[in-house]
């Protein structure tokens, strides 16, 4: 593995504020084996260092050992040290820790204690013995920070996921760390709040003068605040510190093979075959932007003309149906798609509607039609009812109004085993779903009940163990797996199922680049063979990439309904009203588009 960057650092004489120095891991369950080796990293005042690596290197092990998490209340072995200001860590007191290196963990819920926001934030304070004349004036402080000043009375539950990533950050910042730790603080969220998160702790940072350590696989709503890059490699060994342009513009092929998630406009600057293209490395979408937007107009129309044949080609290879032939309305603003009574289509949706036990509408008079052999993302804002959708679809939950039918009967009418062959549903928590002891009967358990013979369920489970890489981990304890393991076991389970319609709740949360693409060519290849896949996700870069129709919630009801590269054409006010950020091949396009516009009609009124 090419390393030759790790050490050619330039000479930076800010004060390190946190170091670890030959800093190993290892569990005793595991065998011994490390779960990281030999890291030393050092973490500046100041800084905004984001950390990569491919699943299961031991990115979030590495994080909970900053603040001596890892062996205070895990049974491991820590070896090489952590220091402060340089300080030495161990053997201090992890409460007096975790008032100087505070972190916020990957998954937020698991962190609340109490029932409301203020409660949640008085908790932690009354923790480190906060003066009890302070504290109320201290989480005004905390939630004035974050946004969510006129939240404090509210119950945890009812907040949105955005909201619940805030209030964790509260909650840290209320203990004036000096070093904050991230753990995928955005991996829930929809994309204007992932980059509303990211300005609200670089700004934070820059106020408080913060170091902060990120580990995160949405890389684009960061790229303008990250200063320093560290990698992991795939045997947990620290292989890359330095700056972030240097790695992606020197170690691309490096980064691909690892499964390294990596900048939009890397990406899409690496795809762009044209002569003479600049060689200097864009690594936001404002640097991407104005290096084509300043090129000859010839240089620009070569581009568009790439983007166009690039959104033509995706669009052919996607199954035909999703035109106007499938029976859904394609439309370019708010309305319901009416329900054809096409008996081609797999499922109808009649005048849905659902409500919470406090009359809360989360869905009013929903109506569309799902045919077979089609990929549908259903996207929209954080909170807009599309995990409760996903709930109605596969008949877990029942609607208040209205009908679902599967092949022209009521779900309600189906046998709850003859549904479950029919439909299968990937809860957006994988906990929720795991019935098993072991990673390789929970692979099994599907098979199993299909009666297929042993022998065909071993070789079919070895296959998908390899596949997505948990042959090291066919004997653990599905709970006992890192949160990108989960998910994709949790995949992989339900993969091994042939449901006429999977339903899946955000499938790439938590996965690196290479686990996420396989995840998803399965999906795919469900759907090239008739089956029918909707999908939960916030990401747009995989709904332009597979997705054959979008399906856009908002305000309890279908705002958007048709092929995804006509959604990207839709109102800027309407995107943003919904939280989306299209996809940077099309932003860049419209951008291009719109400045050679600009310059043909200027030179219009030049001639007139």
């Amino acid at each position: 593995m090419n390393t030759g960057l790790l050490n050619q650092k330039s000479v930076d004489h800010r004060t390190v504020v946190l170091e670890t120095k030959d800093l190993s891991l290892a569990f005793a369950e595991e065998g011994g084996e490390p779960v990281f080796s030999s890291i030393s990293l050092r973490l500046r005042e100041g800084d905004l260092m984001l950390l990569l690596g491919p699943g299961g290197c031991g990115k979030s092990s590495l994080a909970l050992c900053l603040n001596r998490v890892y062996p205070s209340a895990i049974d491991s072995v820590v070896k090489g040290g952590v220091y402060l200001h340089g300080q030495s860590l161990e053997g201090q007191d992890p409460g007096a820790i975790a008032q100087q290196v505070g972190i916020v963990f990957q998954d937020v819920d698991s962190q609340f204690c109490m029932l409301k926001v203020e409660e949640e934030l008085a908790f932690c304070l009354e923790n480190i013995g906060y003066p009890r004349e302070q504290i109320d004036a201290k989480i005004d402080e905390a939630l004035q920070l974050v946004h969510l000043t006129s939240w404090r009375n509210a119950y945890i539950h009812a907040l949105s996921g955005g909201m619940k990533q805030r209030l964790a950050l509260a909650c840290a910042l209320a203990l004036n760390p000096e070093v904050l730790i991230l753990d995928e603080p955005t991996s829930n969220l929809d994309p204007e709040a992932c980059w509303e998160l990211s300005a609200l702790i670089d700004s934070i940072r820059k106020q408080r003068q913060m170091s902060i350590l990120l580990i995160e696989h949405q890389l684009d709503a960061w790229m303008p605040y990250v200063n320093r890059l560290a990698i992991m490699g795939s045997e947990g060994r620290l292989i890359y510190e330095g700056e972030p342009r240097a790695y992606f513009a020197n170690f691309k092929e490096e980064a691909r093979r690892l499964g390294i998630w990596m900048p939009g406009a890397v990406r899409l600057h690496d795809q762009l075959q044209l002569e003479n293209k600049p060689s200097w490395q864009p690594i936001t979408r404002e640097e991407l932007a104005e290096l084509w937007l300043n090129e000859p107009d010839s240089a620009k129309r070569a581009v568009l003309q790439q983007l166009e044949q690039a959104e033509a080609s995706r669009t052919a290879q996607q199954d035909p149906r999703r035109s106007d032939t499938d029976g859904t309305e394609r439309r370019g603003g708010m309305g319901h798609t009416g329900d054809t009574g096409d008996t081609d289509h797999l499922m109808h949706i009649d005048n849905l509607s659902f409500e919470r036990s406090e009359g809360k509408i989360i869905l009013d008079r929903l109506s569309l039609s799902i045919p077979a052999g089609q990929f549908i993302a259903l996207v929209g804002p954080n909170g807009a009812g599309k995990s409760t959708f996903a709930a109605l679809l596969s008949g877990i939950l029942e609607p208040s109004a209205g009908r679902i039918s599967l092949a022209g009967k009521a779900l309600s009418e189906w046998p709850e085993r003859e549904l479950r062959k029919r439909i299968g549903l990937i809860f957006q928590h994988p906990e929720h779903q795991f019935v098993t002891d072991t990673v390789y009967d929970e692979l099994a358990f599907g098979l199993r009940l299909q009666k297929l013979p042993e022998d065909a369920v071993e070789e079919r489970v070895h296959s998908l163990l390899e596949q997505y890489r948990l042959l090291h981990r066919r004997n653990f304890s599905p709970f006992a797996l890192s949160q990108g393991q989960k998910r994709r076991l949790s995949v992989a389970a339900m993969l091994s199922d042939e449901q006429q319609v999977l339903i899946c709740d955000e499938p790439t949360f938590g996965q690196d680049a290479y686990s996420a693409l396989e995840l998803m060519k399965s999906l795919r290849a469900r759907v090239d063979r008739g089956l029918t896949v909707i999908m939960i996700t916030h990401d747009m870069e995989l709904v332009q990439q597979f997705a054959d129709r979008v399906v856009v919630l908002g305000h309890g009801t279908i705002q958007w309904d048709g092929p995804p590269e006509d959604l990207w054409n839709w109102p800027e006010n309407d995107l943003l009203d919904h939280k989306l950020i299209p996809p940077l091949s099309a932003q860049l396009r419209n951008k291009l588009k719109a400045a050679l516009q600009e310059k043909q009609e200027a030179h219009k009124e030049v001639l007139l």
